[in-house]
């Protein structure tokens, strides 16, 4: 466990949201919960999204992967990874930093980054 994943978890947990916790298969800590896609094509849609422990320190860095499961690709390209947890479940990896929505916060913290960050994700599939 890291520091920057234990922060991150207790900031979802904070706002009510549910969280468990898994190694991806690159080895990444994931801090997992429950999300339903609020506008664009898959509204209403509930899938359990993820966040990598960020590569810097968080906050300063945000959780740059997006972990999604079942597989839901939002069509925007660049770095993606699939795989299996060991529970059987399948994941997807998209690389969606969200740097110049978390540039611009005044107080950076993970209910901004599902607010902003996750509903612009989807809303632009």
């Amino acid at each position: 466990m890291s520091s920057n994943s234990d922060r991150i978890q207790q900031e979802l947990e904070g706002t009510g949201i549910a969280t468990t916790r898994f190694q991806s298969s690159t080895g990444k800590e994931v801090i997992a919960f429950d999300y339903t896609i609020e506008s664009g094509p898959y509204k209403g849609k509930t899938v359990t999204v993820g966040v990598s422990d960020p590569d810097g320190e968080y906050p300063e860095y945000p959780p740059h992967w997006l972990h999604v499961s079942p597989p839901l690709n939002d069509g925007k390209g660049g770095a993606i990874e699939e795989y299996h947890t060991p529970d059987g479940r399948h994941w997807l990896a998209m690389s969606r930093p969200p740097g110049d929505i978390w540039d611009r916060l005044r107080t950076k913290h993970m209910s901004s980054y599902v607010k902003e960050h996750l509903r612009r994700v989807w809303n632009d599939v």
